[in-house]
């Protein structure tokens, strides 16, 4: 196995709008088989998700992770979809968030299948965490035209830090 994170850096985010698909999860059912990620990504495909979003500022998937209630350890919202321009307009099932403005350390993983280096990243980042500050605002990962080939893809990791 090669490095799961080829980068590090610190990037100064303004404050976007995303659309999307929503679930409530934890790190501990998740990573227990229990989750509901898995089936959240199966029905964003599925149903069309991306393609029913108004508004899309670029062609990017993003997966966010906000209202985090206590940290890492317990729950937090997962959402699909895609950053905006509007929020005016939100289709049937869908929510729209406000990502606030952030720091944000940006950690891109190797290139490899989606699932093994999503899940390797966040390992990672789990380790990091125990020696660096977390915000708990708002995480995302951003899949971009490196995802192209689920089996041969590069994912960014934007963290929020204190």
């Amino acid at each position: 196995m090669s490095q799961t994170i080829q980068e590090k850096r610190v990037s100064r985010e303004q404050a976007s709008y995303f659309i999307g698909k929503a679930v409530t999860t934890t790190n501990e059912a998740e990573m227990k088989g229990e989750g509901v990620i898995s089936g959240q990504w199966a029905s964003y495909y599925q149903d069309g998700v991306f393609e029913r979003i108004p508004n899309k500022k670029h062609a990017g998937t993003l997966a966010i992770y906000t209202d985090y209630q206590s940290g890492e350890t317990g729950p937090y919202t997962f959402a699909l979809g895609a950053e905006v321009s509007a929020v005016e307009e939100v289709p049937q099932g869908m929510k729209a968030y406000s990502i606030p403005a952030s720091d944000y350390v940006v950690f891109t993983t190797r290139t490899g299948p989606v699932q093994e280096i999503v899940v390797e990243a966040w390992q990672y980042i789990w380790e990091w965490s125990k020696t660096n500050k977390r915000a708990f605002k708002t995480d995302f990962e951003l899949y971009d035209d490196r995802c192209a080939d689920p089996d041969n893809s590069q994912v960014d990791i934007y963290i929020s830090v204190k």
